[in-house]
């Protein structure tokens, strides 16, 4: 950072010198009498040169109070002048769905310089100051300062499900949930008559002495349970809106729905015990392999959080490729591309209990007047979802429940619903 003089000490060493000139061509020495002010107010602002500014060294401090957020905590950008005594001002043009106090970015202090950043939309933000200056007391010395990008990452708030509904139709012994496979395990099903074939370890010995036949006691099969969340980010779908008032989550996009079911559903049945893992279709997010406890937890958030917030799709679509019969399969998605309708159906033929959550913005297609944007658009989405809800009563049809996000509540009945079904015989005993 190198000060320079101000255009007003720009001004006044010009007038001392054009009166310095004119007095002497002209012979004129009332000109340096009045040259005399401007010339002791150089002077004196050559005299108050802040020596040790010169150098490029002597940069501002910039700062952040926390790097890593979530979704609608707050955040301080400090820049603090080499100086207490240096006026500091600064502009950073404000990001996408971020709240900046002041409103406008723009703020002036004495030796510092503080902007509180409140981000709404997850993932990882970039962002750098547009202009910093300072200037002396007196506004005879001024720097300007090219701030570096800085980077905070923010991940998504967790929306509790509450309660403690069951994986439909277990298929382990991971968790708080039990099998409801017979097999090789510790856990009793049922007492039985002893058939050929059945172990004579498995024989209870009580209960053939008292009703006379053999009796054997049938255990359920130790085998991992797993809930695998599938994310559609082929599309990001939002509401149109006007201006730059985008600030509140009331804007929230598709891929903001599914990223938030993504997060309430993992948190839940990580909390139980469960083994969960995400496998992202559009690949915005990344795949996470299945795993349990507090480390799986972290990984799903960091990956949400170190998200682009751009959130362009790399447009190539990725098929789910196996998957054990019988685990439930949540799939996050506005349903509006083919191809992630076909991976849905595929997923339910392979034996897996398949429960969609929509997560298209409820403001497209309202013909309410509201929604914001060009002629006729919400017109357009109207009969978009129109097409779409035929596609939704066929999955009905084929048993896969197709559930609107509306936050956690929208979840729990319909996990229920599942739970208390009868298993299939696909892959389930």
């Amino acid at each position: 950072m190198v000060l320079k003089p101000s255009a007003a000490l720009v001004r006044a060493a010009a007038v001392v010198g054009l009166s310095g000139l004119a007095a002497v061509l002209l012979r004129r020495p009332e000109l340096l009498i009045l040259a005399a002010p401007f010339a002791a107010w150089c002077g004196l602002a050559l005299a108050r040169r802040p020596e040790r500014l010169v150098g490029k060294d002597a940069a501002p401090e910039q700062r952040l109070s926390g790097r890593r957020l979530q979704a609608e905590q707050q955040t301080a950008l400090t820049v603090t002048a080499p100086s207490p005594e240096l006026i500091t001002s600064i502009h950073l043009p404000r990001p996408a769905r971020t709240e900046l106090h002041p409103r406008l970015g723009a703020v002036v202090g004495l030796g510092q310089a503080v902007i509180r950043l409140k981000p709404y939309r997850w993932g990882r933000h970039v962002f750098a100051i547009d202009a910093v200056a300072m200037t002396d007391t007196w506004g005879v010395w001024t720097a300007n300062w090219d701030a570096p990008t800085l980077q905070i990452t923010v991940a998504p708030q967790i929306q509790p499900l509450g309660g403690d509904e069951a994986i439909p139709h277990p298929i382990g012994m991971v968790g708080q949930h039990q099998s409801r496979t017979r097999g090789e395990g510790t856990t009793l099903a049922e007492i039985r008559p002893f058939i050929a074939g059945d172990r004579l370890k498995r024989v209870n010995w009580r209960v053939t002495s008292r009703v006379g036949s053999l009796h054997t006691n049938a255990t359920l099969a130790e085998r991992d349970t797993e809930v695998m969340i599938i994310t559609d980010t082929l599309a990001d779908l939002a509401a149109p809106v006007h201006g730059r008032d985008d600030v509140h989550a009331g804007s929230a996009s598709s891929l903001d729905q599914t990223v938030g079911a993504a997060l309430a559903v993992s948190d839940h049945y990580l909390s139980l015990g469960d083994r969960v893992g995400i496998f992202d279709i559009g690949y915005v997010i990344g795949h996470v392999r299945p795993g349990s406890g507090g480390r799986q937890r972290t990984m799903i958030t960091e990956r949400l959080a170190n998200a682009s917030v751009d959130r362009q799709s790399r447009g190539v679509f990725r098929r789910v490729g196996r998957i054990r019969s019988g685990s439930l399969v949540i799939f996050c998605s506005p349903l509006l591309e083919r191809d992630a309708l076909d991976e849905l159906l595929q997923l339910h033929h392979r034996g897996a209990t398949v429960l969609v959550v929509d997560t298209m913005p409820s403001e497209l297609g309202d013909l309410s007047g509201k929604l914001l944007g060009p002629r006729y658009w919400a017109e357009a989405w109207a009969l978009r979802r129109l097409e779409r809800s035929v596609e939704i009563d066929r999955l009905a049809e084929l048993g896969i429940p197709v559930v609107p996000w509306r936050g956690s509540g929208s979840l729990s009945t319909v996990i229920r619903s599942l739970a208390a079904r009868p298993a299939t015989l696909s892959g389930r005993r």
